[in-house]
């Protein structure tokens, strides 16, 4: 299993885990909100219930009172006592949940009414002064039997509503008990998966990571046999591969490169060894080494006063020159590939970011500078590394072309949405310094030659053939002592 498919595994697993605790959460939550609601609503019910008996037994008190005590006003009071009742059944009804709870309402309900109109009928015997019929209507009937099965249904009520508050009570404890497990064994897992993704990373992508570092270290001091562990299957392993080749391939460039015969007669050319196209480290050192010893036997000769021996020791050091300069070259060549790494890129901050380079040049030679970007110009797809290079590359060239104290320099950019090809992104660098012919500029851009071989001009070659890479053009336009413009013309791809 590859890198990418361990870590996907193992963020997999933590995912579902954390949503498996969210769903755990949510229903718990969801649960505790519904068992809340219907311990609210059967407490609503229960003080409703309470409410209807209160008002009844205080409406029931003014039947005696009407009878033993002859209270002109016991009826109105009776009515008076009852008149919110049939609220409070509505009210009660409405919160029932089940059939079995509205049938206990009305049950409830029954026996009220029942109640509530045989005492009314004693206040009409009352009022028809046959005090002996309401007073048995009152005892045999009221208080045996209608107050009774009322008194029995309500306290019914009370306890069935106890028992349901008791269940629901238990379901909410269940629901936390339930929760409690699942939460725990999620953390436990999370856990578990957190500690077993720091003891990957840190035997499986750490460990490695820091082998691959000081095995980079090693080559960097010039220990081209060093070589990583191939048998992983990972993109590590890979990566260790890739490392393998690329020491290999240094180490067998080295080793040629030792056995090359040098120019200048030192070594054997019979391996017949064409030096000049392997670029290394080891051919500038022997050259420059070479250079030094022919520079010094040029000044030995020159004490000696040998004019012959000093003719034929400048033309060698001159050969000498000329092999450093196309070395060096070579080298700059390598350094700036012309494969590009095309990426959607920031020209804005990449245009700052090139002037914050020059930024302590333009402050110790007192540069007056300007930076200048529409609006419009924000992202595009360029090699950003090798674009950056080409605008340092034309701001170096500006500053050589301005006195050592003092002068002026701008950058430019725009798009323009009328050229022949499409919108074009434009990016200018102008100076007031000396300027230069055109024919010399022209020049620039070419290989040119001597009596003794072909130098090429690597700065200006290089920004140019970088612009054009890119399907660009680089134009430039001097005038001596009025300064140097150049044009840059890139195609504007936004995708």
């Amino acid at each position: 299993m590859n890198l990418q498919k361990k870590l996907l595994t193992i963020f997999s697993g933590l995912a579902l885990l954390a949503l498996a605790s969210g769903g755990v959460t949510v229903w718990a939550i969801a649960q505790w909100h519904a068992s809340e609601s219907n311990l609210q609503e059967h407490y609503q019910r229960s003080l409703l219930l309470q409410r209807v008996r209160a008002a009844t037994f205080r409406a029931l008190k003014e039947v005696p009172d009407r009878i033993l005590t002859d209270d002109d006003d016991a009826k109105e009071e009776f009515e008076e006592s009852i008149k919110p009742v049939e609220q409070d059944f509505q009210e009660w009804a409405e919160l029932a949940d089940s059939e079995a709870e509205r049938q206990q309402v009305q049950q409830v309900r029954n026996a009220y009414n029942n109640l509530i109109q045989n005492s009314r009928r004693v206040f009409e015997l009352m009022e028809a002064n046959r005090r002996d019929e309401a007073f048995e209507l009152m005892e045999e009937q009221l208080e045996e039997k209608d107050f009774e099965q009322f008194q029995k249904v309500t306290e019914q009520a009370v306890a069935s509503d106890q028992k349901i508050r008791q269940i629901i009570r238990q379901q909410t404890q269940n629901t936390r008990q339930t929760a409690q497990l699942v939460l725990t064994i999620s953390a436990f897992g999370i856990l578990s998966l957190i500690l077993l993704l720091f003891a990957y990373l840190a035997s499986d992508l750490f460990a490695p990571l820091r082998e691959a570092e000081q095995a980079l270290d090693d080559v960097a001091r010039g220990d081209f046999q060093r070589r990583l562990d191939e048998e992983r299957k990972d993109e590590l392993g890979a990566l260790n591969r890739a490392f393998n080749r690329m020491t290999a391939a240094i180490a067998q460039r080295e080793q040629v490169m030792g056995l090359k015969a040098m120019p200048g007669g030192e070594t054997d050319n019979s391996t017949g060894a064409d030096w000049h196209n392997l670029p290394s480290r080891l051919t500038l050192h022997r050259l420059v080494s070479q250079l030094r010893s022919r520079v010094s036997q040029l000044h030995n000769h020159e004490v000696d006063g040998n004019g012959a021996v000093i003719v034929e020791q400048k033309q060698a050091l001159v050969e000498q020159l000329d092999q450093l300069l196309q070395a060096v070259t070579r080298v700059t060549e390598f350094g700036f590939p012309l494969d590009l790494n095309l990426a959607r890129t920031d020209i804005r901050a990449l245009l700052y970011e090139v002037m914050l380079r020059f930024q302590d040049d333009f402050v110790r030679r007192g540069v007056s500078f300007e930076l200048q970007i529409a609006p419009e110009i924000d992202y595009a797809v360029v090699d950003r590394l090798k674009l950056r290079e080409v605008l340092a590359e034309l701001i170096r060239n500006a500053l050589s072309a301005l006195p050592e104290q003092g002068g002026r320099l701008g950058i430019r950019s725009y798009l323009d949405t009328d050229a022949t090809n499409g919108t074009e992104l434009l990016i200018e660098v102008a100076d007031d310094g000396a300027g230069i012919e055109q024919p010399l500029i022209n020049q620039a851009f070419v290989t040119f030659e001597d009596s003794r071989r072909q130098r090429p001009s690597v700065g200006l070659k290089l920004t140019k053939a970088i612009v054009e890479q890119h399907g660009g053009h680089l134009i430039i336009d001097s005038e001596p002592g009025l300064g140097t413009h150049v044009q840059i013309r890139l195609p504007w791809r936004e995708e």
